[in-house]
């Protein structure tokens, strides 16, 4: 798994590459984290090249999105390959997450 981000002047783009698994959940976990403490912007995390998520990638996901809405900021989803929009889906997270389309419509949610 390789995370990379950049800075817009609407967010701070996150690109997930590979899996979020048992082997990889404590990078994750500490690179989201980090961005999410030390940082005040909308977040954007683009998955098109996410292959995998386990539950605790979910409880991630969940535990800096609340950190987000308790900023009055948002985390935003977009690109999920079917796979994973399935384990949302399934999971109910779709309906606590934003989820996008692609990139553009993501930014012009914020």
């Amino acid at each position: 798994m390789e995370i990379t981000d950049r800075k817009t002047d609407k967010a701070i783009i996150v690109e997930i590459n590979g899996r979020i698994d048992a082997v990889t959940t404590s990078d994750a976990e500490q690179y989201l984290n980090s961005l999410v403490d030390n940082n005040d912007s909308n977040i954007v995390i683009d998955c098109k090249n996410l292959d995998y998520i386990n539950s605790s990638g979910l409880r991630i996901l969940i535990m800096n999105l609340k950190k987000q809405t308790s900023r009055n900021k948002k985390l935003l989803l977009c690109n999920l390959q079917k796979n994973i929009k399935d384990v949302f889906k399934f999971s109910g997270f779709t309906n606590l997450f934003d989820v996008e389309m692609d990139m553009d419509s993501a930014l012009q949610q914020l």
